[in-house]
């Protein structure tokens, strides 16, 4: 008897607990909320796909490598410099060869150190140049065509046969390099007279003839 008063109790619970499921779902289909068993894919563009990872940068093979900037290259002119028996021609590499500036730079600096040779361009006190390229564009007092260099106010103190050796020393450089002929003029530009070796004074542009009795004889 009370096997079977069990069983009813059971069985009315299970038909309690169905019939409230089958209500909850009854609610859920009256309030529009979808029952389906099979899953729906979402529509494109809810999830962001995954990004795919960087290329690497491609490298640079042997023939694709960065080519070397170009070096400047010096070219080789002959500056004269004074030794014992007089001025002497010396191969000197200067930047740019056909430049005035360049070879007045390459005067002030002095011959190779194997040479036995010096340079008389520079104070021998202070150790500044005595000479310098004068520009053309400062002043209308000056010949254009011309090589103008200004001397320094230290040259007017150097003796007499010092002052020839710096002009044939420039004098010399420049026009064997086919610059022009040389203009002397003072800091401010004004054209002023230079010695010569005999002893005149030079009052035009300087030619390679005014100095060239500088230059040192060979040994017989």
């Amino acid at each position: 008897m009370n096997r079977c008063w069990s069983n009813r109790n059971i069985s009315l619970r299970c038909i309690a607990a169905w019939s409230g499921t089958a209500a909850v779902c009854m609610a859920l289909v009256s309030c529009g909320v979808p029952t389906q068993d099979l899953a729906k894919p979402l529509a494109s563009g809810v999830i962001a796909p995954p990004a795919l990872p960087a290329s690497p940068s491609p490298s640079l093979t042997d023939s694709q490598s960065v080519a070397p900037s170009p070096t400047v290259t010096s070219d080789p002119v002959e500056l004269w410099f004074a030794g014992d028996a007089g001025l002497v021609p010396v191969l000197t590499a200067v930047e740019p060869a056909n430049s005035a500036e360049a070879v007045v730079a390459g005067l002030v600096a002095g011959p190779p150190e194997d040479e036995q040779l010096r340079t008389v361009a520079v104070d021998p006190l202070t150790g500044l140049p005595l000479i310098s390229v004068f520009p053309d564009e400062v002043t209308e007092s000056v010949n254009p065509g011309d090589v103008n260099i200004a001397l320094s106010p230290e040259f007017a103190a150097l003796p007499p046969n010092e002052q020839v050796l710096v002009l044939g020393q420039l004098v010399l450089s420049i026009t064997g390099e086919g610059l022009g002929t040389v203009a002397f003029v003072d800091q401010t530009g004004s054209a002023v007279a230079v010695p010569l070796p005999d002893g005149r004074l030079l009052d035009r542009p300087a030619t390679v003839e005014d100095y060239s009795s500088l230059i040192a004889q060979p040994l017989a």
